[in-house]
């Protein structure tokens, strides 16, 4: 029997997307080591990253301070900031927090989860 050479692809070929997949992780997680150096290089050792979110509101005012930020993280700001609350909030809970659903507000892990897949899907369409 002959082989035929016609090759066959599909709309949306699985292995790009997984490849787009890996590598959006990839820069997230970098985006994620940035904040959470960021974080910790500001008097934040004391406590976690995710346990200092609401400060600036208890405290009346804001403190501003001017930082030079690579060009890939900027990117990634504002990607993210086109998404939902929910899907933000599960961004930095993986990628700068660690995981650590419960601290910042997740009712469960499948939430978060949930939340996580559907914030990476809206970052890679």
């Amino acid at each position: 029997m002959k082989q035929s050479s016609v090759r066959v692809t599909l709309p949306g070929d699985i292995r790009d997307d997984l490849i787009n997949l890996k590598a959006l992780r990839a820069g997230l997680s970098t985006w994620g080591r940035y904040w959470a150096f960021q974080e910790l290089g500001r008097n934040y050792g004391g406590r976690s990253a995710c346990d200092k979110l609401g400060e600036p509101l208890t405290r009346g005012g804001s403190v501003v301070q001017e930082l030079n930020v690579p060009k890939h993280v900027a990117q990634f700001d504002r990607m993210i900031e086109r998404l939902s609350p929910n899907c933000r909030r599960a961004i930095r809970t993986h990628y700068v927090c660690k995981g650590q659903w419960a601290l910042m507000g997740f009712d469960s892990k499948k939430s978060y989860v949930y939340w996580l897949r559907r914030a990476e899907m809206g970052l890679l369409s």
